[in-house]
């Protein structure tokens, strides 16, 4: 039983969830370890209190979060390779990730640095 308790234990500090806020647009937000979520409708406001060393407190208004760690691309429902993610692609968009690596072995197959006419998989 001992034993049992003390995997169980080792499994469940291992899992851990992140928080991730969906938005109506296709873009998330993942929250980190510290940040806090704190939902409101749309016509009330959320305040910060600041309390200076002289002891005044001023409520400021919370300003929505406009930051987000994804947003949707034009690219997001095509198979990756294919003739209408090759044209969507935008090279170096996002610097050297695993969709670039892609575009450059499945659409550039000529290596001029451009999906056109003269690459392999282009269609008409």
């Amino acid at each position: 039983m001992r034993k049992l308790l003390a995997l169980s234990a080792l499994f469940s500090s291992l899992v851990s969830a992140q928080t991730v806020i969906n938005y109506e647009d296709g873009s998330t937000y993942t929250l980190s370890g510290d940040e806090e979520i704190y939902i409101s409708t749309p016509h009330s406001a959320l305040f910060k209190r600041k309390l200076y060393s002289n002891k005044d407190t001023y409520f400021i208004a919370q300003k929505p979060w406009s930051v987000r760690d994804y947003v949707s691309t034009p690219t997001d429902d095509m198979a990756v390779g294919s003739h209408g993610w090759c044209k969507a692609y935008i090279p170096w968009s996002e610097g050297l990730t695993f969709d670039m690596i892609a575009w450059q072995r499945y659409c550039d197959t000529n290596g001029d640095g451009q999906y056109d006419e003269n690459d392999s998989g282009w269609e008409d």
